[in-house]
């Protein structure tokens, strides 16, 4: 793996489809630049998803990154040349926004729930995955990869052959068109400051017509033969097209994207450092994006061309906004989606000896069954934890049983109070923590 594979990796990415989408287009582009099935990519962010919310990240950066296929080419991103000057270099936007989300990630991995080590193992799969279906297919089908667009500007063969020019209307013809041959030389503006110029006949001259033997025939840059002695000097170089001058981008996003940088990671260096727990991923997250919100509102005041604003600042604004509101739904101790599997779970404790502290399950239908439990020797707290799914807890009627349920979406069937209290034995503690679905504890 060399740069020059990963700037090719990068731009010839797929673009996005306006028609058979489900959403952005993401996935039918992405299975039509690497012909695979669009159910499969489907699939693979839907199961991302629940790797600590990669995939819901991922699908939401692809949106911004790929462009529609109706849209113009992007900038190709190439390697650095080398310049003996150093002067003033603008930082990508979607530099920053992997930057933000690095420090916020790698900074907090393992004290939150949502980014643990499954949310970095979900990025890492998918980015895997992008790379396996590149090599299996580099080269890109016409009309599927990002450098295949149309570029701004460009002009084809039928606007030339017909005289017109994006720059005139349609049908209008241009200042000037190259003769054909056999036709008259097309009369130049009258202009009553010069000597008026008798047009030549067009029979006069044929262009088919050879030239006298012994004549030497004129260049071109000397039609009237008025200088024959610098015949032998070579043709002229047509002069370069001029460059076209792109307007200068506002500063404000590199600015503002820097100052949210700064602020994700000393916050970050607090929590680790300091050890205050108040700065939590969806706070850290909340502070990054005040600081954008801030440059947002600058920009807003400033008058500056529609093509010069700061318009680097929303796309980043979004990604860090989708990131606070999802760590902050998942605060608070709520379970990862990442432990115990996926699938159906019945756990069924025959004595003391067989019961654990802890079952947890990623997405499914669990099942705990306590009634043959056995007499307990002293109190004892059993936690069930579950991303999706449902949740079944058989309490037994034997032993006084206390029950806690929290769900973040979904309904939850628990009884209030003490279940047996009249029962004279240690206290049996059961709790069930659940982010999507139904939990119902019952005897």
């Amino acid at each position: 793996m060399d740069t020059k594979t990963l700037l090719d990796l990068w731009n010839t990415r797929p673009v996005r489809r306006r028609s058979g989408k489900t959403i952005g287009g993401v996935c039918t582009g992405i299975a039509m630049r690497y012909r695979v099935d669009p159910t499969l990519v489907k699939v693979a962010f839907v199961v991302a998803a629940f790797f600590g919310g990669s995939g819901i990240l991922l699908y939401l950066a692809a949106l911004v990154a790929l462009p529609a296929e109706d849209e113009t080419a992007p900038r190709k991103l190439q390697w650095p040349a080398k310049s003996r000057h150093s002067g003033r270099h603008e930082i990508p936007w979607y530099a920053i926004v992997i930057a933000v989300i690095a420090v916020i990630a790698l900074g907090n991995a393992g004290a939150s729930p949502f980014w643990g080590s499954s949310g970095l193992l979900g990025v890492i799969l998918m980015l895997l995955g992008w790379w396996l279906l590149y090599q299996r297919t580099p080269a890109a089908p016409a009309g599927t990869s990002a450098d295949q667009l149309r570029t701004v500007g460009a002009q084809s063969d039928v606007q030339v052959a017909a005289g017109t020019s994006p720059l005139t209307p349609a049908g209008a013809p241009l200042p000037w068109t190259w003769p054909q041959p056999g036709t008259a030389a097309p009369t130049p503006p009258a202009n009553p400051d010069t000597e008026s110029i008798t047009p030549i006949p067009a029979d006069a001259v044929s262009a088919d017509e050879p030239a006298a033997p012994g004549v030497p025939t004129p260049p071109a840059w000397d039609p009237l033969g008025a200088a024959q002695f610098a015949w032998d000097l070579p043709e002229p170089t047509p002069p370069a097209p001029p460059v076209p001058v792109k307007p200068r981008r506002s500063p404000l996003t590199s600015v503002f994207a820097g100052l949210a940088v700064i602020v994700a990671t000393a916050t970050t260096a607090v929590h680790l450092v300091g050890g205050v727990e108040w700065f939590s991923v969806g706070r850290i997250a909340a502070l990054a994006l005040a600081v954008l919100g801030v440059g947002m509102l600058v920009d807003a005041l400033q008058r500056r061309p529609a093509n010069s604003r700061a318009a680097g600042l929303v796309p980043l604004a979004l990604i860090v906004g989708v990131v606070a509101v999802v760590a902050t739904l998942f605060a608070g101790g709520r379970p990862a989606f990442a432990g115990g599997g996926i699938g159906d779970r019945t756990w069924h404790p025959q004595g003391v000896e067989q019961l654990s502290t802890t079952y947890q399950l990623s997405i499914g239908t669990s099942t705990l069954d306590l009634r043959d439990l056995g007499p307990l020797d002293h109190d004892r707290t059993v936690e069930i934890r579950q991303g999706i799914g449902d949740v079944t807890v058989l309490l037994p009627d034997h032993l006084r049983v206390k029950t806690q349920c929290r769900t973040v979406v979904g309904d939850q069937t628990c009884p209030e109070g003490i279940v047996n209290p009249d029962a004279k034995t240690p206290t049996l503690t059961v709790k069930a923590d659940l982010n999507l679905g139904t939990v119902e504890m019952k005897r």
